[in-house]
C-alpha cells in the first residue's frame, strides 16, 4: 500500500507541475472509482483552475473553485503524470513500471490540464477511491476520518505519541502504530523500519514501553521519514526491498539477509496478520 512517502510524492509532484492549471478534460473508465457527493460530477470541475493540493496522512485533497477531490490510493494505486508541458512525476505503486506506456488496461482515470498536461490514475487491484465533495463538506468529511497528527506535522510530537500510547496500554506495537487516529501515515512498511530503528520488538505492548523506548520510537519514525521522502518512498516490489543490503530500506522484505546492525539474520513474523520484518537480535522478543 503506499503509505506516506509515496503520497507525499505524489503531492509534490502535483504541487509543482499541476497547481494552478486549468481542467480542460477527463475520462473516467472505472466510474465505480470516483463516489461523488449528491449532484455532483466530474464535470464540474472542467474550466476551472486546481487551487490548492494538500496531504493528511495517506490521503490527497485537490481543491478547485466548485469543489474539492479526496484521493486515497489504497493498496495499489499510483498516480503518474506526464505531457509535454511538464517533466512529469510518478507516485504510488511500482506497478505498472513507473515508464510503462498509458494508459494502462488498469489505468481508470485521467484528468487533462492546459499546456498539455495530464494526471493519470492507475489501480491494478481496484480498491483506490476518489470523491467529490463541496467546500462546506469538507471539515465534516476529515473530521469522519478519524485521522491522528500526520507525521510531517509540527503537531506530532513525542509528547502526542506519549498520549496517544497511554490511551493503548492492551495492543502489541505493530497494529497500534498501524491505527490511523494516533499518527497518520504509517504504514506496514515504515512501521517495520521504525521499530527497527528503535529496537523494539513490534510485540512488546504499548504499556510496556519506557519514557526513553517511546523516544526512541519517536526519533526512529522521524529518521525513517527523512531516509524515504527523498526517493519517493521505499523501493519494494513483490514483497521484496529492491536495493542492496545495508540501504534503506533495512529490514522490511530483507528475510533471510543479515541485518545492516548487528549481522543477525532478518526474521519475518506474522502480528495481526501482517507480515513483519524485524532483527531478533536488534529487537529482542517480549
Amino acid at each position: 500500500m503506499p503509505e506516506l512517502p509515496e503520497v507525499e510524492a505524489a503531492r509534490r509532484g502535483i504541487a509543482e507541475q499541476l497547481l494552478g492549471r486549468v481542467l480542460v478534460g477527463y475520462e473516467l473508465t472505472r466510474p465505480a472509482l470516483v463516489v461523488p457527493a449528491p449532484g455532483l460530477t466530474l464535470d464540474a470541475l472542467v474550466g476551472s483552475r486546481l487551487e490548492c493540493v494538500e496531504r493528511h496522512g495517506k490521503y490527497l485533497f485537490l481543491s478547485f473553485e466548485p469543489a474539492v477531490l479526496v484521493i486515497h490510493l489504497k493498496l495499489a494505486g499510483q498516480l503518474v503524470a506526464r505531457g509535454s508541458g511538464i517533466p512529469g512525476f510518478a507516485a504510488g505503486h511500482p506497478v505498472p513500471a513507473y515508464d510503462a506506456p498509458l494508459p494502462h488496461k488498469s489505468t481508470h482515470l485521467r484528468f487533462d490540464f492546459d499546456g498539455d498536461a495530464h494526471l493519470y490514475l492507475t489501480d491494478i487491484r481496484h480498491f483506490a477511491r476518489v470523491w467529490l465533495l463541496p467546500h462546506d463538506d469538507l471539515p465534516a468529511f476529515r473530521e469522519g476520518l478519524h485521522l491522528g497528527p500526520d507525521v510531517l506535522d509540527p503537531a506530532f510530537t513525542v509528547e502526542t505519541l506519549r498520549q496517544g500510547l497511554a490511551r493503548r496500554t492492551v495492543g502489541r506495537l505493530k497494529p497500534t502504530l498501524l491505527d490511523q487516529s494516533l499518527v497518520a501515515g504509517l504504514g506496514n512498511i515504515y512501521v517495520d523500519e521504525s521499530l527497527w530503528q528503535a529496537k523494539l520488538h513490534p510485540e512488546r505492548t504499548a504499556a510496556s514501553l519506557t519514557d526513553a523506548e517511546i523516544e526512541r520510537l519517536y526519533e526512529g519514525i522521524h529518521t525513517t521519514m527523512e531516509l524515504a521522502l527523498p526517493t519517493g518512498g521505499a523501493r519494494i516490489l513483490n514483497s521484496k526491498a529492491q536495493t542492496e543490503v545495508g540501504e534503506f530500506p533495512f529490514v522490511h522484505g530483507r528475510e533471510g539477509l543479515p541485518c545492516p546492525r548487528c549481522g543477525t539474520a532478518i526474521i519475518k513474523i506474522r502480528v495481526n496478520n501482517r507480515g513483519t520484518y524485524l532483527c531478533p537480535q536488534c529487537q529482542p522478543a517480549p
